[in-house]
């Protein structure tokens, strides 16, 4: 994670990243329970244990800090890094451009086949040849016919307010930017977004496991009512405010946590699957499979290599059927964290 976060680091320096677009302010850990606490107090043990930097909050403040009085403490991490996605991936790639790649857009591959030693791209608008490609799709892995039947497909949801008013700022308090993790991971992330769009308040909470990797707008608008329980039991001092956005993400795991790895054929590389931690993990893949592919050998693209492949799932609908149990429960042991 830390060569992950380390690369991205060069990346924001080297293209004059803003600090809205990639801030090393490290990361909170958010308790609003006493489970939520025991979850924190057994993480600080492990960090101890590891000689790990960390400092707990009390209630105090995390108030200061939220602006609000619901969490009773929480667990700070220096060396993480919260970005703020758009302005980051964006900022990467106009650098990148900048230096000669090409980009494109809106240009979604509907296949992928050999033609002689070449790879070859097809998109509605043309195709690209290359000699090797790198599969970063995470779970859409699938749609091209590999690791078959052992990734999951997980969506995550999430609501935006819209800007507040310099009055609602006033009232609402706490510090101008910031973020927090659930202690428990079923809990919500909570985040206060200041800058390009305004002040605005972000929650994300609810899990669904979709094994065709589409949800329906009748399912994301259930889980919306959620956030809007979450936001108003948060932050009851901002009950005119509304949310603006809502949307649903992806995130692809394994049965056994084992990234999708590897060259996979000659020329064709994967850089996938990457268990919840996409940002720091899916720059870390990309970056070792964009080394493998240039024939450059490391201690540490061994050392990632050096895991098993993901392993089978059970066949459907049990498959659906027991993840799905296993985050209902997961979500109802989490109370008031969600």
């Amino acid at each position: 994670n830390r060569a992950g976060i380390a690369f991205a680091a060069r990346m924001a320096e080297e293209f004059g990243l803003s600090r809205e677009a990639f801030d090393p302010c490290g990361k909170v850990n958010a308790a609003a329970s006493d489970r939520g606490h025991a979850h924190n107090v057994d993480y600080a043990r492990h960090l101890e244990a590891m000689g790990e930097a960390h400092r707990m909050l009390d209630a105090s403040e995390m108030a200061r800090m939220t602006g609000t009085d619901y969490y009773r403490g929480g667990l700070y991490t220096p060396g993480a890094v919260m970005i703020q996605p758009a302005l980051f991936v964006r900022g990467v790639a106009e650098g990148l451009v900048s230096n000669r790649a090409s980009l494109y857009e809106a240009s979604p591959v509907t296949g992928l086949g050999r033609q002689g030693k070449d790879w070859v791209a097809q998109t509605p608008g043309g195709a690209v040849t290359a000699p090797k490609v790198i599969l970063g799709v995470n779970g859409h892995a699938n749609s091209f016919g590999k690791f078959m039947g052992r990734l999951m497909h997980v969506h995550l949801y999430g609501s935006m307010t819209r800007a507040l008013s310099p009055d609602e700022c006033a009232r609402f308090g706490g510090a101008e930017r910031w973020g927090v993790t659930p202690a428990d991971p079923m809990g919500s992330t909570v985040r206060r977004i200041s800058g390009t769009g305004g002040d605005r308040i972000i929650i994300r909470n609810r899990f669904s496991y979709d094994a065709s990797i589409q949800v329906s707008e009748a399912k994301l608008m259930r889980m919306a009512r959620d956030h809007d329980k979450a936001f108003a039991a948060r932050f009851p001092m901002l009950s005119e405010v509304e949310m603006q956005y809502r949307w649903a993400g992806r995130l692809c795991l394994s049965r056994n946590a084992a990234p999708a790895l590897g060259e996979l054929e000659p020329g064709l590389y994967s850089a996938c699957c990457q268990n919840g931690l996409g940002t720091a993990k899916g720059t870390l893949h990309g970056m070792l499979m964009a080394e493998m592919a240039s024939d450059h050998a490391s201690d540490l693209l061994d050392q990632v290599l050096d895991q098993p492949r993901p392993v089978r799932l059970p066949p459907e609908p049990f498959a659906s059927i027991g993840a799905s149990a296993v985050l209902r429960w997961g979500e109802f042991k989490a109370g008031r964290e969600l």
